[in-house]
């Protein structure tokens, strides 16, 4: 009992020296299209950006429940590619890892259906995302099997006047709990559109990838859980993500 209340201890003081580190680490400026150089800079800077927006809950593949609530706070570090990112800030200097503070809901239905909304916002920066998500539980997991769970998600850009873009993609995840550990998986195809309004003259551009992310729940109380995810795309990046549950 007591090495299980470090252990969750250790956890808390963890997150939370991540989560007042955010403010501090924030992005250059703006997104502002003036720099972009020519059309293949654009379409690395869609394709970077609308796998950056896309919608991921940083959750595990059982269902709520029609009960269940939860609501998350949740930092991500997305890691940038500077020679396209350094084009498209306002002050030409962009940070090799952007963190982007975001607030996760999540409400369980019944069938095995969860609905869930996101709202990111980054610091310092014009770049705000809101979401949504759709899940159905193929499985729901016990405790000899793992829960299997199909997502359906949208997401799009806002605060940016330079550029309108939007992402969209299905997931398939798998999560199997050990005590106080879940470990789990996923993978699964983005979409996403870029319109560049700046006056530039460049063309739309659109396209898809392949992501996948491995993550872990450490749950801390009976309403409480940490949880750490990777992600792996055309950028990658790494969130954690503190947990009420009801």
């Amino acid at each position: 009992m007591k090495e299980e209340l470090a252990m969750r201890k250790s956890w808390l003081i963890v997150t939370a020296s991540l989560i007042g580190m955010a403010p501090a680490l924030h992005a250059s400026d703006d997104i502002d299209l003036g720099g972009i150089a020519n059309q293949g800079s654009f379409n690395s800077l869609v394709d970077q950006l609308g796998t950056a927006i896309a919608y991921t809950p940083v959750a595990t593949a059982e269902p709520l429940g029609i009960t269940g609530f939860e609501l998350g706070l949740v930092v991500t570090a997305f890691d940038l590619d500077d020679d396209v990112w350094n084009q498209a800030v306002r002050d030409r200097d962009a940070p090799s890892l952007l963190p982007a503070p975001r607030l996760l809901a999540r409400k369980g239905l019944p069938f095995g259906f969860d609905v869930g909304a996101s709202w990111v916002s980054v610091p310092d920066s014009n770049i705000s995302v809101w979401g949504g998500e759709l899940r159905k539980a193929l499985l729901e997991g016990s405790a000899t099997m793992p829960a299997v769970a199909v997502m359906g998600h949208y997401s799009r850009l806002s605060g940016v006047d330079d550029l309108r873009l939007s992402s969209y993609g299905a997931d398939l995840s798998i999560s199997k709990g050990f005590a106080m550990l879940t470990p789990y998986a996923g993978i699964g195809h983005l979409w996403y559109d870029g319109e560049e309004r700046a006056g530039l003259g460049f063309s739309d551009h659109d396209d898809s990838t392949m992501r996948s992310y491995l993550g872990m729940r450490v749950g801390l109380l009976p309403f409480m859980s940490l949880t750490a995810q990777a992600d792996f795309s055309e950028i990658d990046s790494y969130s954690l993500r503190l947990d009420l549950g009801f």
